[in-house]
C-alpha cells in the first residue's frame, strides 16, 4: 500500500512537472481514448444486438412456415406440403429414414453449415420427436426450449453443439384447431454472426490505435497553435526583462482568451512603462530639487569662509542657511512620504471626522499666515459634513491647499474656504483671486515637481510635491480633486470625498487643535 501511495506521489510529482502544452496534450489523449473506447463498445453491443435481433426474426418465420404445414390426425402429426422436402425432415419414426438419421449426415466431423444444415424438429405435446432434419442429431436442445414451447411460450436460447459450435434455437408451440399440437425447435449456427463479430472487433483494435495516435497528432498541433500567443508573450516578457519596455505582445485576431490575455499583458506593460517613466523623472526631478538647496548652502558657507565678516554679516548667512535647511528638510520629508506612498506602508486610520469643525480649524490656524500678506480668507461651513478617515491626512490636504492660494494670491485678494454637503459626498472648495494658471499647465497639475513657469517657481519657497501629496490622500480615502483656473482669474480646488453617516459622529466630537498644531509643526 506504502508503495503504491509513493508512485502515485511521483506520478503527480511528474506530471506537475510537465508543461501546459504536454498537459494538454495528454488530457486530450485521455479523452480521446474515453471516447473510442466508448464508440467501439456501443457500436460492437449495437451491431451484435442488430444481428442477433435479425437472426431471431429469420428463425421465427422459419418456425411459423413449418407449424403452417403440420396438422393432427388421431393424434399423429402429418407433415404436409413442400416444407418437408424444402428443409430436408425425415420422419423420426420411419425406418426407412432412421438409417440416414444414425449417419448424422456426415456432421459428426464437421461443422454446422448455417447454409446447408437446416436445424428444425417437430416433437408432439409429450416431448417425442416426430420429425427433424439430420443437423438435428448433432445437437441437444436445452431442456428450457422445450419446456418453454411445451406450456405455450416462445423462446430463444443459445447453446453450444456437441462440435463445440454455438447454436441460436428459437421454440413454439404448434396450434392446431385451437390447440396445442407439438411444438417447434428452429435453429441455426452462429458460426458467420460470430464471424462478423471477431472481423468488427479486430478492426476496431486495429483502427483504434491509429484514430488514437491521429488525435494525439491533432491534440498536439492544435495545442501548439492555441499556445503560440502565450510563447511570443514569454518572449516579449523576456525582452522586457532585459529593460526593453517598447516590445508589445501582437494581439491575435481571435477574440479569445488568448486575446484578452494579450490584451491585458500590453495593458499592463503600458502602465509598467508609465510607471517606469514616471519613476525615473521622479528621480532625476528629485536629484534636481536636492542639488539646488545644497548647492546654495555650500555657495553661502563658502562665501562665509572665504573671508572675515562681521557677526550681522554671519547672522544675514546663518538666516539664510536656516532657511535652504528648512526648504531642504521639508523637500526630504515630502520625498520620503510619496516614496512610502509608493511602497504602499503608510498607514491610515478609519476614525469619523468632523470635516465643518476641522477645516474651521485649520482655517484659524492659517489665518495669520494671510493677514500677514493682507489677504482676506473667508470661511463657510457645514457642521454636519462628517467623512470617514485619516484626521491628520485630512489636516494636511487642507493646509496644502491653503498655502497653495495664500502663495500665489497677490496681496489685498481674498480666498474662499468651503465645507458642503449633499447625502452621498462631502465637499472642501478653496477659490482664490490669485493669478490663475493657464489651459495648457491644468493636465500636469497633480503631478510631482511640476511647476507653472514663473508663477509656481522655486522662489515660492514650494518643493513642487504639495498637489501630488494632496491628490494622494484623497485616492486613498476614495475621493477626488479637481482644480478649475484660467490665467489671471484666479483657481478653484475642489476636494470629494464620501459622506458619513449621521449617526456616527459621537466619537469625534473632541477638539482637533492639537492634531492641526501637530501637522503645521
Amino acid at each position: 500500500m506504502r508503495t503504491l501511495h509513493v508512485m502515485q506521489q511521483q506520478i503527480a510529482k511528474h506530471l506537475g512537472a510537465l508543461g501546459i502544452h504536454a498537459k494538454l496534450t495528454i488530457w486530450y489523449t485521455l479523452i480521446f481514448t474515453v471516447l473510442i473506447i466508448l464508440f467501439a463498445a456501443i457500436f460492437y453491443l449495437h451491431l451484435r444486438n442488430v444481428l442477433f435481433s435479425n437472426l431471431d426474426t429469420q428463425l421465427q418465420l422459419r418456425a411459423q412456415l413449418v407449424e403452417g404445414a403440420i396438422t393432427e390426425h388421431r393424434g399423429e402429426l402429418t407433415l404436409h406440403d413442400a416444407t418437408g422436402r424444402l428443409f430436408t425432415l425425415l420422419d423420426a419414426d420411419d425406418p426407412s429414414q432412421q438409417s440416414i438419421l444414425h449417419k448424422e449426415h456426415g456432421l459428426t466431423a464437421q461443422q454446422l453449415d448455417p447454409d446447408l444444415d437446416v436445424l428444425i424438429q417437430v416433437r408432439n405435446t409429450a416431448g417425442h420427436v416426430q420429425y427433424t432434419t439430420p443437423a438435428f442429431t448433432l445437437l441437444t436442445p436445452p431442456a428450457a426450449s422445450i419446456q418453454q414451447a411445451l406450456h405455450g411460450q416462445t423462446g430463444q436460447n443459445t447453446f453450444t453443439a456437441r462440435n463445440g459450435q454455438h447454436v441460436r434455437v428459437y421454440s413454439q408451440p404448434i396450434v392446431y384447431q385451437h390447440r396445442p399440437i407439438g411444438i417447434v425447435l428452429v435453429g441455426i449456427p452462429l458460426s458467420q454472426q460470430e464471424s462478423t463479430l471477431h472481423h468488427v472487433l479486430f478492426e476496431l483494435l486495429l483502427v483504434g490505435p491509429i484514430l488514437l495516435l491521429l488525435g494525439m497528432i491533432v491534440s498536439f498541433w492544435l495545442t501548439k497553435r492555441a499556445l503560440r500567443p502565450i510563447t511570443r508573450l514569454t518572449g516579449i516578457a523576456r525582452t522586457i526583462q532585459e529593460g526593453d519596455l517598447r516590445s508589445r505582445v501582437p494581439l491575435p485576431r481571435s477574440n479569445d482568451e488568448v486575446h484578452l490575455l494579450a490584451e491585458t499583458f500590453n495593458e499592463m506593460i503600458d502602465h509598467l512603462e508609465a510607471l517606469f517613466y514616471q519613476q525615473r523623472r521622479f528621480l532625476s526631478d528629485a536629484s534636481h530639487e536636492l542639488r539646488t538647496p545644497i548647492a546654495a548652502l555650500r555657495s553661502m558657507t563658502d562665501v562665509a569662509l572665504s573671508q572675515p565678516r562681521s557677526v550681522e554679516e554671519y547672522a544675514t548667512l546663518l538666516q539664510d542657511i536656516n532657511g535652504q535647511s528648512e526648504r531642504l528638510g521639508r523637500l526630504i520629508t515630502d520625498l520620503l512620504t510619496l516614496a512610502r506612498a509608493d511602497e504602499g506602508n503608510i498607514p491610515f486610520e478609519r476614525d469619523v471626522v468632523q470635516l465643518g469643525q476641522l477645516t474651521k480649524e485649520v482655517a484659524a490656524t492659517m489665518e495669520p499666515l494671510a493677514r500677514e500678506r493682507n489677504i482676506t480668507l473667508d470661511v463657510h461651513i457645514n457642521e454636519q459634513a462628517l467623512v470617514v478617515g485619516d484626521e491628520a491626512r485630512l489636516i494636511q490636504v487642507i493646509m496644502n491647499l491653503l498655502n497653495n492660494a495664500i502663495t500665489y494670491t497677490s496681496k489685498g485678494g481674498t480666498i474662499t474656504l468651503s465645507v458642503d454637503a449633499t447625502d452621498m459626498h462631502v465637499m472642501i472648495h478653496v477659490q482664490d483671486t490669485g493669478i490663475g494658471i493657464a489651459a495648457e499647465h491644468l493636465p500636469h497639475i497633480f503631478e510631482r515637481f511640476y511647476r507653472v513657469d514663473n508663477a509656481r517657481s522655486r522662489a515660492a519657497g514650494g518643493t513642487g510635491l504639495g498637489l501630488a501629496i494632496s491628490q494622494w490622500i484623497t485616492t486613498k480615502h476614495q475621493g477626488s480633486m479637481t482644480v478649475k483656473s484660467q490665467a489671471g482669474n484666479g483657481s478653484l480646488f475642489t476636494v470629494t470625498l464620501p459622506r458619513a453617516k449621521q449617526g456616527s459622529s459621537e466619537d469625534s466630537s473632541y477638539s482637533h487643535k492639537s492634531t492641526v498644531d501637530s501637522v503645521k509643526g
